[in-house]
């Protein structure tokens, strides 16, 4: 069993990779970086902003994404402090800096020194000094070790994995799914537990990655203002409120992307993240600031380790980039595209779909999708189909199977009745009418595809309800029609579908806590923030009756919602994909606090040919057979990096983080091994 690297094995580590560099071994569009003067010392002034120092200029780490069998997007953010300020809009040369070159290696070993891809990229403030690069010429089903350096600094070592091919004999996928992750009202827990796992393949994300304001619920935590204070006001701190312009919006990213937490998760498995309607929020005020949800796309290309798609709505990959080559950002309406498949050889397919931004009232096939949408999704299913892939995972926004707040038995014999006579639907409504709920004759239209193609094996793993919703996919969640739990419907299911719950967002507790705090205390925008453990004491016992009573009729009235969780227990799911069945695992991490445990709450089967989730009465949690060596956490990587020098200005500099000490630490060691192999030669010849 691989074990996790201690912080003497990660310096030995980062010496190793150096001596196997070695010299002219080093490649050499690393050795050919330009290295400025650069100062990581933070110099105050404007200059207030959410990222690591420790590891400057990699304030806000490293990144992957996007698996494909022979390739991987790779990303992080080049961070320079300047007494002038923090936005790159105001600055566009940090301590007269222009554009930075950012070398990057790939490598099967983590302490880089089987190399297989590496390159140099060049950035600057019209990206916000991010960086993207495609690696290719990687093997498929296989774990990769990669870095980034810039500036004289080298970045922290991230594990990524690629996507299996067919016939690569691979029978499991390890994948964790979130949703609705709020910096201010939860500790990212759950991220870290994830990362810190030797056998994930995949991390997906539902949307609401970031979120532009923090709403005022009840904060765990506030990031602290330029004199070190915490921020308690929701919607007048730079850092809570709404962002105003693309500037902030950028920050709200740094300010997420710096949490030790989601560095971790970054650190250990790559993403693929697809956008709610948060991360698109725009924003426009009298006095000429603003930001369209066109820009603020934008900022989510840039941030996010996610690969491009054509503005056509086909799905398919824009031109990839080459080795030396940033991978491009789509600009204005360019960026609302980023539905997408990430094909997993003969075990999955991984369906990104987008129910927000490409509704069309005039769609033939699909309203709520759209016709080339439409089109994307059902070619990719079937695409799966053809090559034998024995599952297919759709990240989906918004609770794709019906929640009804009556619903009633032998539905489907009146139902047209009903609605074509009186106009009214006789389950009542949904509880959801935002994407699915709102437009039900497009989902029994999917459904019923789903039926007709054999195409049974789905497991949808949406969003935004800030609760888990475990449930059977069928047009008709009632009898006759569908039989909870049999394995046999008349109505066969199409597939399960488990709603991931929020990491801090309210549900449904927390929502009527809410309410009823922010009633005895001057109403929303006057509320304190920060006085959780009142609310936590008083308030929130009081939302708890609420949600079990809401949880208790809602499965009375849909006997195809197998789980339902709505009370105050965020965290993660893990699904973990068999050659028989898949398992799904719902964990709670504490919100309020930094911790390294979790529970496991619930956990369900669906058997592969037959989908419905089956509870698991006593659950014991599941790990895959591979475990991978786990990088090193932020905060070791952060102890080792403090040492180097303030201001390297070339590659002279000393310091584990620095790339002249790469250097000298290579041209030692191979002085030292030269030492021992000449006096062991004069020893053997004196013998």
């Amino acid at each position: 069993m691989a074990k996790k690297m201690n912080r003497r094995d990660f310096v030995r580590t980062v010496a190793l990779s150096t001596a196997a560099f070695g010299g002219a071994a080093l490649p050499a569009v690393v050795r050919a970086q330009q290295v400025p003067a650069y100062s990581r010392q933070l110099p105050g002034g404007a200059w207030h902003f959410p990222a690591r120092e420790e590891l400057l200029p990699f304030g806000h780490g490293v990144a992957s994404g996007d698996p494909l069998a022979d390739r991987v997007i790779l990303w992080t953010r080049i961070t320079i402090p300047d007494a002038r300020g923090w936005d790159v809009n105001e600055v566009p040369d940090p301590q007269g800096i222009r554009n930075v070159d950012v070398a990057w290696v790939i490598a099967t070993d983590p302490a880089l020194s089987n190399v297989v891809n590496s390159g140099l990229v060049s950035t600057d403030a019209s990206r916000d000094f991010t960086v993207k690069v495609d690696a290719d010429g990687l093997n498929s089903a296989q774990t990769y070790w990669y870095a980034f350096t810039a500036l004289g600094y080298r970045s922290p070592i991230g594990r990524t994995r690629t996507a299996p091919k067919v016939g690569d004999g691979i029978t499991e996928l390890t994948i964790g799914h979130v949703a609705c992750t709020s910096w201010w009202q939860d500790y990212f827990n759950g991220y870290a537990r994830m990362g810190e796992r030797g056998d994930i393949d995949l991390i997906t994300h539902a949307g609401d990655q970031v979120y532009e304001v923090s709403g005022n619920h009840m904060s765990s935590r506030q990031y602290p203002d330029a004199q070190g204070n915490p921020q308690i006001r929701g919607y007048e701190d730079i850092d809570n409120r709404a962002w105003h312009n693309i500037g902030e919006c950028r920050r709200r990213y740094a300010l997420y992307y710096q949490d030790e937490n989601l560095l971790t998760a970054h650190l250990g498995a790559p993403f693929a993240v697809m956008a709610d309607q948060h991360d698109y929020d725009d924003y426009s005020a009298d006095d000429g600031e603003s930001i369209s949800r066109a820009q603020a796309g934008e900022v989510y290309h840039e941030w996010t380790p996610m690969r491009p798609t054509l503005a056509d709505g086909s799905g398919r990959w824009r031109p990839f980039a080459a080795p030396n080559t940033q991978v491009e950002i789509p600009r204005g309406n360019d960026a609302f595209f980023s539905h997408r498949v990430l094909d997993y050889g003969d075990v999955a397919s991984i369906i990104l779909i987008d129910v927000r931004r490409h509704r069309d009232d005039n769609a033939s096939n699909n309203k709520l999708l759209g016709d080339a949408q439409w089109d994307f999704l059902t070619q990719a299913l079937l695409a799966s189909k053809a090559r034998g892939a024995r599952h297919n995972v759709i990240v989906n926004q918004v609770n794709m199977s019906q929640v009804g707040t009556i619903n009633t038995p032998a539905y489907s014999l009146y139902a047209d009745a009903f609605q074509n006579t009186l106009g009214i639907d006789p389950r009542g409504p949904e509880i959801y009418t935002t994407a699915w709920g709102g437009y039900p004759e497009d989902r029994k239209t999917f459904y019923r595809w789903l039926r007709d193609n054999q195409i049974l094996d789905n497991i949808v793993l949406s969003g935004d309800s800030h609760g888990w919703f475990g449930a059977d996919l069928t047009e008709d969640p009632q009898l006759p029609n569908y039989i909870p739990l049999a394995g046999i419907s008349p109505l066969t299911p199409v597939g399960v579908e488990m709603v991931g719950t929020s990491m801090g967002r309210p549900g449904a507790q927390d929502v009527v806590a809410d309410e009823l705090y922010w009633q005895q205390n001057g109403g929303r925008d006057a509320a304190p923030f920060n006085d959780a453990e009142t609310y936590d004491q008083f308030y929130r016992p009081l939302g708890l009756a609420a949600a079990v009573a809401i949880e208790t009729a809602a499965k009375l009235a849909n006997p195809n919602l197998i789980y339902f969780n709505w009370k105050a227990q965020y965290g993660h799911t893990m699904v973990h994909l068999r050659t028989t069945e898949a398992i799904l695992e719902n964990w709670v991490s504490p919100q309020r606090e930094f911790s390294t445990s979790a529970e496991l709450v619930a956990q369900h089967t669906t058997p592969l040919g037959n989908p419905h989730l089956v509870p698991v009465p006593a659950p014991q949690a599941v790990f895959g057979q591979r475990n991978d060596s786990v990088p090193d956490s932020p905060q070791t990587i952060a102890s080792d990096h403090a040492g180097a020098g303030d201001n390297p200005g070339s590659d002279t500099s000393t310091g584990s983080g620095a790339v002249g000490g790469w250097l000298l630490t290579a041209a030692s060691l191979w002085l030292a091994q030269r030492l021992r192999q000449r006096k062991a030669a004069l020893s053997n010849n004196q013998d």
